[in-house]
């Protein structure tokens, strides 16, 4: 785990450098005819070694920072398993009907569960912008169950894979198609429970416990009272958005951390799981 951990900080630490000299915020593109979203890319987390019981994870989305978390309760801790970049609709808000191209919101009281995890990888898609019936989903599509709409799911990014993070699709969540087979190879399963926080809300009382006892750091954190609604996405001036995370070496990375670390003892793994977290979700 302290392996992990600090590669994940080594990581982040990359990524403040590049990208110190310019503030992280939205930008507006044209994306295949479309004004869209884009946002500086994070790192992917995914440590399956601290999985203990896949039954008992959830996945919670911000649609503020673009980001995917996958959560698991243990015992009275709730701990953070992964976090992936994703992208939205295109459009700000809770969808409405078909076509808006919004992503549903839901409570954590009410939340969404996965109904269906189908192989996407031959399933072609028509954006209606001059590129033809192409491959758009990935691997793998986790199809939701969104009362009052249908068609809603997480997929890959096929074709598509700049957009992530940020906002471009037609009302479902885009990972990158890595990703999307990190999240269903660890993680997914039919039944489980999935949240998508609105644009207006942050972070809940366990996820900030969780991040800084994991000591967890993101490139992503907006303010909500100044992110782009869709207005201001209209009448923004367009910009030509290169994202500042340049693709790092992993392996090298991980060998430069397996050099640091060597030496450090290593704890018990009874004495790893200890928590302090007793702020969970969901309830059993």
């Amino acid at each position: 785990m302290k392996k992990k951990l600090l590669l994940s900080l080594l990581f982040s630490m990359s990524l403040l450098g590049a990208t110190a000299q310019s503030e992280i915020r939205e930008h507006v593109v044209m994306d295949h005819g479309n004004r869209a979203v884009r946002a500086d890319a994070d790192v992917t987390i995914s440590s399956p070694d601290l999985l203990q019981n896949k039954q008992k994870c959830f996945i919670l989305m911000s649609k503020k920072d673009y980001y995917l978390y996958v959560y698991e309760v243990q015992g009275r801790d709730t701990v953070m398993l992964a976090r992936y970049d994703c992208a939205f609709g295109l459009r700000v808000g809770n969808k409405q009907m078909r076509g808006d191209k919004k992503t549903p919101s839901c409570t954590m009281q009410k939340p969404f569960t996965i109904s269906q995890i189908a192989n996407a990888s031959t399933w072609r898609h028509d954006f209606g912008d001059g590129r033809g019936n192409i491959l758009a989903y990935g691997a793998w599509f986790l199809r939701l169950v969104t009362p009052g709409h249908s068609g809603i799911g997480i997929h890959g990014s096929t074709n598509n894979r700049e957009s992530v993070p940020g906002r471009a699709s037609e009302g479902c969540i885009r990972l990158k198609d890595e990703d999307i087979k990190d999240l269903k190879q660890n993680y997914a399963f039919v039944g489980m429970k999935v949240i998508i926080k609105s644009e207006k809300e942050g972070d809940l009382p366990f996820e900030k416990k969780a991040m800084e006892r994991q000591g967890i750091k993101r490139l992503r954190n907006f303010d909500a009272r100044t992110t782009l609604t869709n207005e201001k996405i209209q009448a923004a001036k367009l910009e030509k958005f290169v994202p500042k995370l340049v693709e790092t070496d992993a392996a090298a990375m991980e060998a430069a951390v397996g050099e640091i670390t060597k030496d450090l003892p290593v704890k018990p793994a009874a004495a790893e799981r200890r928590r302090t977290n007793t702020d969970v979700y969901p309830a059993e």
